[in-house]
């Protein structure tokens, strides 16, 4: 399996079945030592190891490998520190006037919430499409586009049921509405191949800590070039000009790139581990590590199936997890025996339903061990 190749770069794996990436994806340890070691450097060393030219072109590493993985240009790349402070920066920058903003009711809050607070003060309407047992029908989502739709926010695949949208078709339809698409890509980036070009999405967000098994705080965004050209930045800073050292606080010229979205220090340190981190998925392959997953979902749907008293949520094993729900017993205490096992094993209980997440680090075994200790769990109901 793939994780002979690096499993001492992933030391929990082998006292801990850790099928639970959609929450936190272990890092690696190069990337862990990435991170180490740039802290140290600065914390030590302040001025003489983050000098002015090094600070101006500190996050030029993580937009060039973000680029590479998105599919586009370092151009239309900008980095931040959380997927929910680039969805903010986003819809706050979006000159919306009036219309309606798609999005659905089985969304993590910080896709939603951005929407409904500018709704409160500007003539826009939030419509939530309706899910049906926690999957919602991608028909319905696209008819309620329609030529008074200003904004359609979704996330690529669904936090919790991996529900995997058809993005291309979307978007195509979007667009001949008028509207612009904004997608939250955090629990996709890492494992699917991604074209952000070809498939002519206009705004693609995505954080460090889940699937692209980086450290927490750090997050790039992917703005297309009309997008980027025409918006003006709801919040600037001293990053967000051409010439950020030349420290003018008379005149705001804008940098020519998505980079003007862009305003203020931060971790650094955790910037150049995303890079690392990228980098290091990127030599294994993207699409390798897709079809690597994809094998542990199949397996992982093929056995829960067979298990008497669940029922699959997941559609279909394009995504990289499988959530199910389970009859006459609570997810917490499931989770609560898991955990206790001499071996314990790792995964996510949302909404009372179980959500499993394998990664580049699993095994066939890890798979097949879960699947023996669920059969042990829910047969003793």
């Amino acid at each position: 399996m793939m994780r002979d190749d690096f499993k001492d770069d992933f030391a929990l794996t082998e006292d801990v079945a850790y099928l639970d990436a959609a929450n936190i994806g272990l890092v690696p340890e190069p990337v862990i030592e990435t991170a180490t070691e740039i802290f140290a450097d600065i914390a030590r060393g302040g001025t003489r190891e983050l000098n002015e030219q090094r600070e101006a072109m500190v996050y030029d590493n993580l937009r060039e490998e973000s680029a590479a993985l998105f599919g586009c240009t370092p151009d239309n790349v900008a980095v931040f520190s959380s997927t929910t402070e680039a969805l903010n920066v986003i819809a706050w920058s979006l000159d919306l006037g009036n219309g309606t903003i798609i999005s659905t009711d089985v969304e993590f809050p910080s896709v939603t919430y951005p929407w409904i607070r500018i709704a409160r003060t500007q003539d826009l309407d939030v419509v939530l499409v309706e899910s049906e047992n926690w999957i919602v029908p991608e028909e319905t989502l696209l008819s309620r586009i329609t030529a008074d739709t200003a904004v359609v926010v979704l996330s690529h695949v669904e936090y919790l049921t991996g529900q995997r949208f058809d993005l291309q078709r979307i978007i195509e339809h979007a667009h001949e509405m008028g509207a612009i698409v904004v997608v939250d890509g955090i629990q996709a980036a890492g494992y699917l191949p991604l074209d952000l070009q070809e498939m002519g999405v206009d705004v693609y967000i995505t954080g460090s800590y889940k699937w692209l098994l980086a450290p927490f705080g750090a997050a790039v965004v992917y703005i297309n070039e009309d997008l980027r050209t025409d918006l003006e930045p709801a919040f600037v800073g001293w990053r967000s000009v051409e010439e950020m050292w030349n420290l003018d606080a008379t005149t705001l010229t804008y940098a020519p790139a998505a980079r003007k979205f862009e305003y203020s220090t931060s971790a650094y340190d955790v910037k150049l581990a995303m890079a690392e981190s990228i980098k290091y998925l990127r030599t294994i392959g993207i699409e390798n590590i897709y079809d690597h997953n994809r094998e542990l979902v199949t397996m992982l749907r093929q056995e829960v199936r067979n298990i008497e008293g669940t029922e699959i949520i997941t559609p279909g094993t394009e995504g990289s997890r499988l959530t199910f729900s389970v009859d006459d017993m609570e997810g917490a205490e499931i989770e609560r025996r898991l955990q206790n096992l001499s071996r314990p094993i790792e995964v996510s209980i949302r909404s009372g339903l179980i959500r499993v997440s394998p990664h580049i680090y699993n095994t066939e075994a890890d798979i097949q061990y879960a699947i023996e200790q669920f059969k042990e769990i829910l047969e003793g109901r």
